[in-house]
């Protein structure tokens, strides 16, 4: 049977998604993996880290523990990195806000808008769009 263009075209694109994903997840898994050559001068990538001969796996030296694929102090505060970045975000995003509220209300004259209309209604001025002309009224004539 011969397939249609359409179809072709489908199983390629399927194709090429299959090895985006295989790879994507062969290089995220890697990491985890932290395999070593005890006769390399840098076996292990990060600090404090040494090569196991045995099982070529890369381990924290005494006195560390393994924290986010690093080797750091047990004593060692690890959500003070986190907690400054979500406080640098935090303070961006409002930032942002603030500075796009205050350019809406410049661009459309709010302020002044909002202190007409205060003003409107504390003087019990009537505006001509606030009167409604009903269908008794006898026509306007000048």
């Amino acid at each position: 049977m011969m397939q249609s263009k359409r179809g072709k075209t489908f199983k390629v694109m399927k194709v090429i998604a299959t090895l985006i994903l295989n790879a994507a997840y062969c290089s995220g898994t890697q990491d985890d993996i932290l395999s070593c050559d005890a006769s390399s001068i840098e076996p292990c990538p990060w600090e404090h880290q040494i090569c196991n001969v045995t099982s070529h796996l890369c381990n924290c030296i005494s006195g560390y523990v393994m924290v986010d694929k690093r080797c750091e102090e047990p004593g060692h505060d690890y959500s003070a990195h986190h907690n400054a970045t979500a406080a640098v975000v935090t303070i961006f995003t409002l930032a942002l806000v603030i500075c796009g509220l205050v350019l809406v209300i410049r661009k459309y004259n709010l302020i002044e808008y909002l202190q007409q209309k205060i003003n409107l209604k504390r003087n019990g001025d009537v505006m001509y769009e606030d009167v409604m002309i009903g269908q008794d009224d006898p026509p306007l004539t000048p």
